[in-house]
């Protein structure tokens, strides 16, 4: 049982900085009710729009605050191999031994055997290292899609101990299933709503952004198999805007802490009338 790691957010300050002690306190908060882990510098973590020197110094920073690093999954997203390496033995050397692999993504109707080859050009420069990995399949952003069959021939050639699981972003129920089908896959679900069917279906847990609200309801979807209604609601509303900030609107409104609204360029603040309309239905529930 892989259980729950939080997409945790990325809290700025009002003049663009990370806000580290928000960060440090949210991180605590989402351990200590439900999750099992943090996955830093993914989608819901705005990973792409932070530098490599700040990622290196909040791990540092969470690390200092007694967050161990077995309990941090760090995303890693960039086209370039040398970048991977380099950034993936930054935080081994720092104690976090679990990466959240996106494929190369600026480049568009990559072959198999091109996508096959990069992943394999990465494990064979990292396979000293021991690194687990988490191949990230969010193809609505990346417009590379990870198949069930990459998984399966990267296995072969390392290991899954090494190609560890899978992150389905999709909310396709449908091709959470192909996934399960390897037993030697951990499959971690993206999507809230699909989370409970995929785990009566042998699923392994979770990695999602609505946890940074409701770590210990998403722990107990997990735990009990079964859906969580007003859950499930909530994130309906989340994605009838841009969802990053979206999900940074509700954890401003549950915690009463307005820096949780700032977000990097390209991203913008959710717009009032969808903070609005997440407050209306936070406060029912």
């Amino acid at each position: 049982m892989f259980g729950l790691s939080v997409a945790l957010t990325t809290p700025f300050s009002q003049g663009g900085a990370i806000d580290s002690d928000l960060m440090v306190s949210h991180s605590k908060r989402v351990l200590q009710n439900g999750a099992n882990c943090i996955t830093l510098f993914g989608t819901t973590g705005e990973g792409t729009s932070l530098a490599q020197t700040e990622r290196r110094k909040i791990l540092k920073t969470l690390i200092n605050a007694d967050i161990l690093p077995n309990q941090i999954i760090a995303a890693v997203m960039t086209s370039s191999l040398q970048d991977v390496v380099s950034q993936c033995i930054e935080y081994h050397e720092l104690g976090v031994n679990r990466i959240l692999l996106a494929p190369p993504f600026f480049f568009k109707d990559l072959s198999f055997k091109g996508i096959l080859n990069w992943y394999s050009s990465v494990f064979r420069a990292l396979k000293p290292h021991k690194i687990q990995f988490i191949l990230y399949h969010i193809p609505q952003l990346t417009m590379v899609p990870i198949e069930p069959k990459l998984i399966s021939a990267l296995q072969e050639e390392f290991g899954s101990n090494m190609v560890f699981g899978v992150k389905d972003s999709t909310g396709n129920l449908e091709g959470t299933l192909e996934f399960l089908k390897n037993k030697d896959l951990m499959v971690a679900v993206g999507d809230e709503r699909t989370l409970a069917d995929a785990m009566c279906h042998g699923a392994s847990g979770a990695i999602c952004g609505m946890s940074n609200i409701f770590p210990n309801e998403l722990a107990e979807v997990i735990s009990k198999k079964a859906h969580n209604t007003m859950v499930n609601k909530m994130t309906d509303l989340i994605v009838q805007a841009p969802v990053t900030a979206g999900v940074k609107a509700l954890l401003a409104i549950r915690s009463n802490e307005n820096n949780w609204l700032n977000v990097r360029s390209p991203l913008e603040v959710s717009p009032q009338a969808h903070q609005s309309l997440l407050k209306t239905h936070y406060n029912l529930t």
